[in-house]
C-alpha cells in the first residue's frame, strides 16, 4: 500500500485589505477631526482659515494630521486664538465679548468692535500695548477629545481587514 502525503497550503493572505480597512479609517476619522476645528471659527467674519488633514500608513505607523489652511491673516487669527499671544496691539470696545472661550470647541456670537488695531496706531496715539490673549488651547482639546475615537476605529478598520484577510 502506497500512502501519499501533501502539503495543505493556506490561501494567499491579501495584507492590503488591512491596509485598504486603515486608509479608508484614517481618511474618514480626518473629515470628523476637521468637523469638530471647523466649529472653533464657525462664527467668525472675514479671513477664517479651513482644516485639511494629511494622512499617512507606513509600516505599523499610522499617521493623522489636521491643521488650519488659508491666507496669512485666517492663519494668524486662528495661531493667535490657539496658542495665545503675550500682547495685544489692539484696543476693544468697552462692551467686548469674544466668540470663543478656552477649552471650548465651538464659537458664539460675541459682541463689540476693534476700536484701534495694530502697532503703528496704538504708538502713534501713545497707547501701552495690551495684556495678550488667552490661549484657547484648541488643537490640544480637540486632540485629547479625539484619541480614544481614533483607536477605536483604527482598531475596528484593523479588525475589518483581518476578516478579509484570505478573502
Amino acid at each position: 500500500m502506497l500512502i501519499q502525503v501533501k502539503g495543505i497550503k493556506p490561501a494567499k493572505m491579501r495584507v492590503d485589505n488591512i491596509r485598504f480597512e486603515m486608509m479608508r479609517e484614517l481618511e474618514k476619522q480626518g473629515k470628523e477631526t476637521e468637523r469638530e476645528f471647523e466649529k472653533t471659527v464657525e462664527s467668525w467674519k472675514g479671513d477664517k482659515p479651513k482644516f485639511e488633514s494629511l494622512t499617512n500608513l507606513t509600516g505599523s505607523d499610522a499617521e493623522l494630521l489636521t491643521g488650519p489652511t488659508g491666507n496669512k491673516k485666517a492663519l494668524d487669527k486662528f495661531k493667535w486664538l490657539d496658542e495665545g499671544t503675550g500682547i495685544r496691539w489692539a484696543v476693544m470696545s468697552k462692551d467686548w465679548q469674544s466668540k470663543t472661550r478656552r477649552r471650548f470647541v465651538g464659537s458664539g456670537s460675541g459682541r463689540g468692535r476693534v476700536v484701534i488695531m495694530g502697532r503703528r496706531a496704538m504708538q502713534k496715539r501713545h497707547i501701552a500695548p495690551r495684556p495678550g490673549i488667552e490661549a484657547r488651547e484648541w488643537t490640544p482639546t480637540i486632540q485629547a477629545r479625539r484619541k480614544p475615537k481614533f483607536i477605536s476605529a483604527m482598531l475596528a478598520a484593523t479588525r475589518r481587514g483581518a476578516e478579509r484577510l484570505y478573502g
